[in-house]
């Protein structure tokens, strides 16, 4: 079987996808998906489905969802159980049939990998194992924040390490449009911006460079009060200097 969490709850077994019901069902497993083999307190599904007014039968509810969603699995075969053990649920499968865990293995290898080459591959291979937000049709928004948090910063962090792998191999000219809408998207991180400005660079245009370095301190002094970091400061300075090991 195949476990789909990053972006809408999904389940594959023999190319064929599960019906995995309504809403809330579909966030019951990716809860469980999330902490494959370990247990998870019926009291915080209870809490993540409902938050500040659940009904009185929350428990109930819950419990026949994890029913619906056991047959659900069974009928997929694969030897997945959902399990009942003590105050909570746990789903014992292996962890490498989820995708957000095969991404983390992924993202593991990558930085244990002193080949550029060979972390760009690995780092394309765990980015395209996402299909949007983690629990995107399952989560409110604020439940997804709190379960997915750490798995989206993880995404942005494997990003800003491909572009910086791809730059070790000079693909300079090809990176840029890719990294000036992703710096559009995402403003306050400083290492794309850095990885930007760079490529520019390189690609004989220092000027748009700096004016992307004079754009992100404006930025972020008008929205948040601060500088830019040190390290995008240094390379603001190495453009301006045309240092050459910047080539």
């Amino acid at each position: 079987m195949e476990f789909q969490v990053l972006g809408p709850v999904q389940v594959s077994a023999e190319g064929r996808r599960i019906d995995l019901g309504d809403r809330k069902q579909r966030l019951v497993l990716g809860v469980l998906l999330l902490e494959p083999n370990q247990l998870v307190p019926l009291a915080r599904l209870v809490d993540l489905l409902w938050r500040e007014s659940p009904p009185t039968t929350a428990r109930r509810i819950v419990q026949a969802h994890v029913s619906r969603l056991r047959t659900v699995l069974s009928n997929g075969g694969g030897g997945v159980m959902m399990v009942r053990r003590g105050p909570g649920y746990l789903l014992e499968c292996d962890p490498q049939w989820i995708d957000a865990h095969r991404f983390r293995h992924l993202l593991d290898r990558s930085r244990s990998s002193e080949d550029a080459h060979d972390k760009v591959s690995l780092l394309r291979q765990a980015l395209a194992l996402w299909r949007g937000p983690a629990l995107a049709d399952a989560a409110t928004e604020e439940v997804r924040e709190e379960l997915c948090r750490g798995l989206d910063e993880a995404r942005l962090a494997a990003i800003e390490e491909r572009f910086e792998a791809e730059l070790r191999l000079g693909r300079d000219g090809q990176l840029i449009g890719e990294l000036t809408d992703l710096t559009a998207r995402h403003p306050y991180r400083q290492k794309l911006t850095g990885h930007l400005m760079l490529a520019l660079y390189r690609a004989g245009r220092a000027g748009e460079a700096l004016r992307v370095y004079a754009h992100t301190r404006n930025r972020l002094d008008a929205d948040l009060g601060l500088e830019p970091g040190a390290e995008l400061r240094r390379l603001q300075i190495a453009i301006l200097r045309a240092d050459p090991a910047l080539g």
